[in-house]
């Protein structure tokens, strides 16, 4: 069995004996590589997750050994820091190792779009974490700082600050994404029901449910109001792209007026 199957199946095992929910401190010197030694650690990679959000946070790493080898492997880590142990390799052809964090944010029903960066750069030459033996008083210390704010830029999450060792990164979560009503990261049949819901309401000389960031995202087509016009688009919008099409609501309505 090569070393990519072995790591996969203790990691699988791993999970399977280990609850969700741990916490920053649950989740030091977690890893689900079979072969780590922490004698060889010469590294710290610390991932600070926003109050009130969690994070599902994965490190692999390519080596002589193989490629996207699970290293660590953890579930609905609470807000607060997480603080993962990695160790040190020669930068040669037969001793080497690249590391790659992937962090995905959860606030709610959204789930931003995986986070990955290759450890200390992004260039696979990067000199990582260097090996403590061949290298002493070399400890290196990484720091990936996640916000979440509602900037609605078309990104999911972006570098605002950067340094040899650490990142701050943006993730939008929060952005009114249009046509997702109930604000479950998606568009569809559910949404237009809410508006028609919502219209049917307001004709009635009743007051309408949603809340104003709903409100927002259900006038998709900006005239200031939500009634049925906007339940059609997004119900269209939603069968369009469900046979296969792959677009976004804004470029949808836009091609509907030419």
């Amino acid at each position: 069995m090569n070393i990519k199957t072995s790591s996969a199946i203790f990691a699988a095992a791993l999970m399977a004996v280990t609850p969700f929910g741990a916490s920053a401190a649950e989740s030091k010197n977690s890893p689900v590589f079979p072969q780590f030694n922490s004698n060889d650690v010469n590294g710290t990679v610390t991932v600070i997750v926003p109050d009130g959000y969690t994070a599902d946070i994965a490190v692999t790493f390519d080596s002589p050994e193989g490629t996207d080898i699970p290293y660590y492997d953890i579930r609905k880590v609470s807000g607060g820091e997480c603080s993962l142990d990695i160790e040190g390799r020669n930068n040669t052809k037969d001793d080497y190792r690249y590391y790659e964090l992937a962090v995905t944010i959860t606030g709610g029903s959204r789930i931003s779009e995986v986070f990955k960066d290759i450890i200390n750069g992004n260039e696979k030459e990067s000199f990582l974490i260097p090996d403590p033996n061949d290298t002493p008083d070399s400890y290196k210390n990484y720091t990936y700082k996640f916000t979440v704010d509602d900037t609605d830029n078309g990104k999911s999450w972006e570098i605002t600050a950067a340094d040899k060792t650490s990142k701050t990164v943006s993730v939008h979560l929060n952005a009114i994404i249009q046509g997702d009503v109930n604000d479950d990261g998606k568009v569809d049949g559910i949404d237009a029901s809410k508006v028609l819901t919502s219209y049917a309401m307001e004709s009635a000389g009743k007051r309408s449910e949603l809340t104003e960031k709903q409100q927002k995202a259900a006038d998709v087509n900006s005239d200031g109001k939500v009634d049925a016009n906007d339940a059609s688009l997004i119900l269209s919008f939603y069968a369009y792209n469900s046979a296969g099409n792959d677009v976004t609501l804004a470029d949808y309505i836009k091609a509907r007026k030419k």
